[in-house]
């Protein structure tokens, strides 16, 4: 099972707690181009210039920013504005947030501790990946690696927990915080550290027997274990990650909204009529936003709720014999559990059945469009150009459904999970001679 230990993390040294927020950036495939240029133009050493450094019109290949990078980073410590920790940490990393749901927005607070990770297969059954990797990122961030051999951001890891482990970790959390911030969104981010062995063993003995899921981070992952095979060297043989419990009632899981385009595919009548060969489909009226709140809260029943754009109303949707019968015939080499997913029903038979569209990555990019927030997605489908035939409105998965499923061996449909808040980098770093 997962073997954890902690180290001695390099931070930027501040002045005070409140000015890591100058440091840090989201993690790098969440950084467009022009986010990057502001996070370089909000201070000189902002992590942005490590784990998205900018290309230059010099560069002849793509490991050339990696190398600038990596002389950012040797800088910086040289220089003292990262500093490290004078013992082995455990670090504990702190979200304050609130989310809404109807007109209210509920406040939740998430809480993960950060540390060594041994790496292994995933075949060992002891860190489970939750979503498949593409190449290109992978060999970016092997690069990134190779370069800096510094682990400078986080793998969110999630490991399931009756309550003993979380109330461990919290309990972490003393003292004053060694860095805060506020991030978009009104998220606030504190970290904590303890080098106090009589609470790191307490949470190094939680963890031991314990399977760890990968939430968000798989390509940091793979990159690290293929690094370290392709190394052989024992220094490279723990990973950084925030782990968090699964009974952490700050755990949030957003769903992905699927926004329908006109093309490709042909229907030949409106989507909801369409649909009725496999749902049970009910009318609800013309379309709202407090009606589809109203859903995502829980109320109506139904499984999924539509809005079509070609009449503006409002559909609820649950599966019927004819579905069932659909998806036990055609498991496209999946179970039930997971064929039976509210994304999976959309892609097997939506796109696959009735667009007679082929059930891989690019063509469900081509078709659908994935959107987090429901009010955007509303708007969309309610927009007179006619872009979309409309829009599946989702309730969030429980983490119980992710982890059987990944227990089980599967990996989850794409864009099924979005974990919120996300793990900000430059809050704490590991050099591989830690090892």
């Amino acid at each position: 099972m997962a073997e954890i230990r902690p180290f001695a993390g390099y931070r930027y040294a501040l002045d005070k707690p409140e000015d890591l927020g100058r440091f840090v950036a989201p993690p790098y495939d969440m950084i467009d181009t022009a986010a990057v240029s502001r996070l370089y133009e909000k201070d000189p050493v902002n992590v942005v210039r490590v784990i998205q450094n900018r290309k230059q019109p010099s560069d002849t290949e793509n490991r050339d920013r990696h190398h600038r990078a990596a002389s950012f980073l040797n800088d910086w410590i040289a220089s003292g504005v990262l500093a490290k920790d004078p013992q082995e940490s455990l670090y504990v990393y702190r979200h304050e947030f609130t989310v809404k749901q109807g007109s209210a927005r509920v406040p939740y607070k998430r809480t993960a501790v950060i540390a060594l990770v041994k790496l292994v297969d995933y075949e060992q059954g002891t860190i489970l990946p939750h979503e498949h990797t593409l190449s290109g990122p992978k060999l970016d961030r092997y690069e990134l690696l190779s370069a800096t051999r510094t682990h400078s951001e986080l793998i969110f890891g999630l490991v399931p927990d009756d309550g003993a482990l979380y109330r461990i970790i919290a309990s972490c959390a003393q003292g004053a915080a060694v860095g805060m911030f506020e991030s978009e969104g009104g998220v606030r981010h504190s970290l904590f550290r303890t080098a106090d062995p009589g609470a790191i063993a307490p949470v190094v003995h939680a963890l031991a027997g314990k399977r760890v899921l990968i939430a968000d981070g798989h390509h940091r992952y793979e990159t690290a274990l293929t690094f370290f095979r392709d190394t052989g060297n024992p220094a490279h043989a723990y990973v950084v990650m925030a782990l968090v419990s699964m009974a952490d009632p700050g755990l949030v899981i957003r769903p992905f909204h699927r926004l329908l385009r006109t093309s490709p595919g042909s229907l030949g009548s409106p989507l909801h009529a369409a649909l009725a060969q496999f749902f049970d489909v009910k009318d609800r009226g013309p379309a709202s936003r407090a009606a589809v709140q109203g859903f995502l809260q829980g109320e109506g029943g139904g499984e999924m709720l539509l809005l079509d754009s070609s009449d503006k109303k409002l559909y609820g949707l649950t599966l019927n014999a004819a579905g069932d019968a659909y998806l036990a015939s055609n498991p496209h080499g999946r179970s039930g559990l997971w064929n039976r997913l509210d994304v999976s029903k959309i892609n097997s038979i939506v796109v696959n059945k009735l667009l007679s569209l082929p059930l891989d990555g690019t063509v469900l990019h081509d078709v659908i469009d994935y959107v987090n927030d429901a009010e955007e997605a509303f708007n969309e489908a309610m927009d007179a150009r006619g872009s979309f035939r409309g829009v599946f409105f989702l309730r969030p998965l429980d983490i119980a459904t992710v982890n059987a499923i990944v227990s089980g061996g599967e990996r989850m449909p794409q864009k099924s999970t979005n974990f919120y808040p996300k793990f900000f980098s430059g809050l704490v770093f590991n050099r591989l001679e830690n090892g």
